[in-house]
């Protein structure tokens, strides 16, 4: 494998943890049960109704390792 590939590689890693990194998640990540809209009065919240897990308020967007 050649240095090119192995950036290729690395570049196409980045890309990917910015995309999942950008969305919200889809399963609380406490439990593993999937997320539930949030009442209408509280507009983009998700959260589990099992231990009380809420997006975007108890959510760490995950950072790069420097």
């Amino acid at each position: 494998m050649s240095w090119y590939a192995y950036l290729d590689v690395l570049k196409e890693q980045q890309y990917e943890f910015n995309y999942y990194a950008s969305i919200p998640p889809w399963a609380c990540p406490r439990c593993g049960e999937p997320l539930k809209p949030g009442p209408a009065a509280a507009e983009n919240t998700i959260f589990c109704q099992y231990d009380g897990w809420s997006y975007p308020r108890d959510y760490i967007r995950p950072e790069a390792a420097a």
